[in-house]
């Protein structure tokens, strides 16, 4: 073994080294500068370790959001209870797509075409009138989709009362972003203010548990 492999090889193993104890050392996360401590008027009564996540269909860094958030979904995170909620601000065209995503979820085909309504908005630019609309677009995507129970479940009081629900909770937390995450209905934070996808879910993991 001549020196110089040696002395690469030593340097390999200290990186190794530092890098596993780095690993092993636990991340801590600041109040105030990567989440916020929702004040008590804005927080909701939930199950400890329910975390919901606030989107919109017109949002491209929601649409962003998506895959590392299912890649982490599908890791079955400890005692994680998700939700995703659409947002509802005054704008119009908010409870509108909340009133899709649930008309979707109520007739049982939101796996179906939640990523495609994410696509009509973002990608396509498609700006559909009404229930109809949307149903139209969607069974052009998805031959299968059935558009007559989609647009039933518009106007049905299931989706009416969910709505009101997203609308209630989207002024409660004082959202004022999308995507944001709120856990254990107290603690609100966002990709920006976790840095980092890694960072977001390690975070939200350990808030949940707290």
């Amino acid at each position: 073994m001549n020196r110089r492999y040696f002395l690469s090889l030593f340097t390999v193993s200290a990186l190794m080294l530092s890098t596993a104890a780095h690993t092993a050392t636990p991340m801590t996360f600041e109040e105030g500068a990567h989440y916020k401590l929702l004040p008590e008027s804005a927080r909701a009564m939930v199950t400890k370790g329910t975390v919901q996540e606030f989107f919109f269909y017109g949002c491209s860094h929601c649409m962003d959001m998506e895959k590392p958030l299912h890649e982490w979904l599908s890791t079955n995170p400890k005692s994680i209870h998700f939700e995703q909620i659409p947002a509802v601000f005054q704008n119009p065209s908010w409870p509108f797509l909340a009133r899709a995503h649930y008309a979707l979820k109520q007739s049982q085909q939101l796996e179906l075409a939640h990523q495609s309504l994410f696509q009509l908005f973002i990608i396509d630019r498609a700006r559909p009138k009404n229930e109809q609309d949307i149903a139209k677009l969607l069974t052009d995507k998805h031959p299968t989709f059935n558009s007559e129970r989609f647009v039933q479940q518009f106007a049905h009081d299931d989706t009416n009362v969910a709505v009101n629900r997203a609308a209630k909770l989207s002024g409660q937390y004082q959202l004022e972003a999308v995507p944001t995450f709120i856990i254990n209905g107290k603690y609100s934070t966002d990709l920006t203010m976790a840095g980092s996808h890694a960072n977001l879910f390690i975070m939200i993991e350990q808030l949940a548990n707290k």
